[in-house]
């Protein structure tokens, strides 16, 4: 425990120095895409507005813009810096002084944004979430996420084939339980590990989406449990984290070295592929994001245009990234393609 003061220190700098490096990528915390271009005889303008930008938000914000491009919208974009509160006057903004045609939202919490998704309806504006379900979605026009408990169910089946060769014991990370994401993540996982032979869960630590307590916790757990040989994160957003904390007990090795730790996480980030090219992640189940802008775009053509959206909510599977269909399947992965 001694190194791990140092490595929180420079895991969270990181951190900020990738939201800044990210945010200044748009822009501050505005910034306008797409050509203002017509559609219907009418230009429209979408108003987004993310939880935080973080290398998937980033690809998600690329996905709309190019889909809004595509369609001829301009698109005015907002982050929250994971502030509830600060999304919702974002939202408010966006919808009775900017006064755009359509919303298009990642919730820093599922249950508070139900009242931005009220305001929207009131001024017959169509409300639409990505990435993150919304809890109540009676005012909701369209919402595209993953598929959080088939993800978890995807990464136990990941742990399930290793355990066949060699017994688990299991470090669990949590996500943000205001986050169906992190939830169902957790469910799908746990789910399909009950009863299962071979596969321990000895430790859960709670992350809140903070890498710093990520790091923290994989730390602390493997100091009392030594015997811990896979690790569960459900975001590549902390592997950073995990892997710092796996440096610091000597444990970050590559697959075949005695001392490896078998990994998987979800997401499918620039960090899980570097990881899995490293030979130090054994598999990744990687969001289909550039689904989510196509699809929400094309929902908000039809709400624009008077029509009824088929679907009300949508659920993308994840694909599964592993060592050994890597070569032929990280193109179609958004984090190794960039």
């Amino acid at each position: 425990m001694r190194n791990t003061g140092v490595l929180r220190t420079s895991v969270v700098l990181a951190a900020s120095a990738l939201a800044l490096s990210a945010c200044g990528s748009s822009s501050g915390a505005k910034s306008a895409g797409g050509s203002g271009g017509a559609a219907g005889g009418k230009k429209h303008t979408i108003g987004v507005s993310f939880d935080l930008l973080n290398a998937i938000r980033q690809a998600e914000k690329a996905s709309i813009q190019s889909a809004a491009e595509a369609a001829g919208y301009s698109v005015v974009f907002d982050v929250a810096d994971q502030d509830a509160q600060k999304q919702a006057s974002q939202i408010q903004d966006l919808i009775q002084t900017q006064k755009v045609d359509a919303v298009i939202v990642i919730a820093q919490d599922g249950q508070q944004i139900t009242a931005s998704a009220g305001l929207a309806k009131a001024h017959n504006v169509p409300f639409l979430a990505v990435d993150r379900s919304v809890a109540d979605q009676k005012d909701l026009t369209f919402q595209i996420t993953g598929d959080p408990v088939a993800d978890g169910k995807a990464v136990a089946d990941e742990f399930l084939a290793a355990a066949k060769t060699t017994p688990l014991k299991v470090l669990e990370l949590v996500g943000g339980l205001t986050d169906q994401n992190a939830i169902g993540r957790r469910d799908g996982f746990n789910q399909a590990l009950a009863g299962q032979p071979g596969v321990t869960i000895v430790s859960q630590v709670p992350t809140d989406w903070d890498p710093a307590k990520a790091l923290d916790g994989t730390a602390n757990a493997l100091q009392k449990d030594p015997t811990i040989n896979a690790v569960y994160s459900p975001s590549d957003f902390l592997l950073p984290s995990v892997q710092s904390a796996l440096t610091a007990a000597g444990r970050l090795a590559p697959i075949g070295d005695p001392k490896h730790v078998f990994t998987v996480t979800i997401d499918g980030d620039q960090n899980g592929c570097k990881a899995l090219r490293a030979k130090t992640l054994d598999a990744d189940i990687a969001t289909p994001v550039g689904d989510f802008g196509k699809q929400a775009v094309a929902a908000i053509t039809t709400a624009l245009g008077g029509g009824s959206v088929p679907a009300k909510s949508v659920q993308a599977k994840g694909l599964t990234l592993n060592q050994a269909n890597f070569a032929t399947t990280s193109s179609q992965v958004w984090g190794c393609a960039s």
